[in-house]
């Protein structure tokens, strides 16, 4: 980044062409051919013809390029302004009404800083799929709030990460299952912010500009949006148990009657992953990150312990044993 005076004195700050393009993981030539042809930016020229590309420039064709690798065509989104392309990057459909994919969540704001930021920005919260907006104050009263209604997209703002912290945005993320959580922060501590990354949680700097906080809200709706697609639950979603310890020992008993010894070894897998799942959540932890990170032990032993339940179910089915268990449900604790 420099800064060089045109010759009527005035300063300009900004990117020289090559900067921009490897920040925004392009190559040069690239840059100047969408700048000629389709007019993708306008940066500042100095008196001596030295072309500077501010900030929003590089966000904005970071953006472009992103969304011309998922296929959209360079000259449709050219010119497209930068809240109708934060709209493709969180739906994938134009404002016009193009079907698209859409993420119809509830988000919710943490902070009195990202209230303000969003009213500052006067950013049209349907575009990014929201259909339904709560904000707190802070983290204290949005842990004390009556409605149990799910909240899909969790924005926190806090101007000190720590441990402490960390754990309190954790147990939010829980309490209103979240399916995607965004931190933004000024000051921390790494053993915050790692226990905050082992669950899930992304990260951001204070922004310093509204372009920044689109993106950020834009990633946010999108990770929403692929998870709802994926059909994948929050990491703190838990399934149901398909067999109690009863039926799992009929199964193992079962098995001793065939020459296949799978049944019974499934079985003991299922009743050997959930002891360490309730070990994991019982476990002495010293520390939020420790918790975070028995927590994470737990959740992965839960899927694990899933996937070999819907093994032995096939196996039950298929051998007529008895009636198929009632599909699972996600459980919050």
């Amino acid at each position: 980044m420099v800064t060089s005076s045109d010759e009527s004195g005035s300063a300009q700050r900004g990117y020289r062409s090559g900067e921009a393009a490897r920040l925004a993981k392009m190559p040069v030539t690239t840059l100047r051919i969408w700048e000629r042809r389709y007019g993708v930016v306008g940066p500042v020229k100095t008196a001596s013809g030295q072309r500077l590309y501010s900030e929003e420039d590089v966000r904005r064709l970071t953006l472009i390029k992103m969304l011309v690798g998922r296929g959209h065509a360079i000259g449709a989104i050219a010119r497209l302004d930068g809240e109708q392309l934060q709209f493709l990057a969180a739906r994938g459909a134009l404002p016009d009404g193009v079907p698209g994919d859409p993420v119809d969540l509830r988000l919710a704001l943490v902070g009195t800083r990202l209230e303000q930021r969003l009213h500052a920005t006067e950013i049209d919260l349907r575009l990014y799929g929201v259909r339904d907006l709560a904000t707190f104050a802070d983290l204290g009263a949005a842990l004390q709030r009556e409605s149990r209604e799910p909240i899909e997209a969790l924005m926190v703002n806090v101007e000190s990460l720590h441990e402490e912290v960390a754990a309190q945005i954790v147990s939010l993320g829980e309490a209103v299952r979240a399916k995607a959580i965004a931190v933004v922060y000024s000051f921390g501590t790494g053993h915050a912010a790692e226990s905050l990354r082992v669950a899930g949680v992304r990260l951001y700097r204070e922004p310093d500009s509204r372009t920044e906080f689109r993106q950020i809200l834009g990633d946010l709706c999108e990770r929403v949006r692929i998870q709802e697609r994926s059909g994948d639950d929050p990491v703190w979603a838990r399934m149901r148990r398909r067999y109690d310890d009863i039926e799992l020992e009929a199964i193992a008993g079962r098995s001793s009657t065939i020459a296949c010894e799978c049944p019974r070894h499934l079985a003991e897998l299922v009743m050997k992953l959930s002891a360490f799942e309730r070990y994991s959540d019982t476990c002495v932890s010293r520390s939020a990150q420790d918790a975070a990170l028995h927590r994470y032990l737990g959740d992965v032993s839960n899927r694990a312990c899933a996937m070999v339940e819907a093994a032995l179910e096939r196996i039950a089915r298929e051998e007529g044993w008895f009636a198929a268990p009632v599909a699972p449900q996600t459980v919050s604790d």
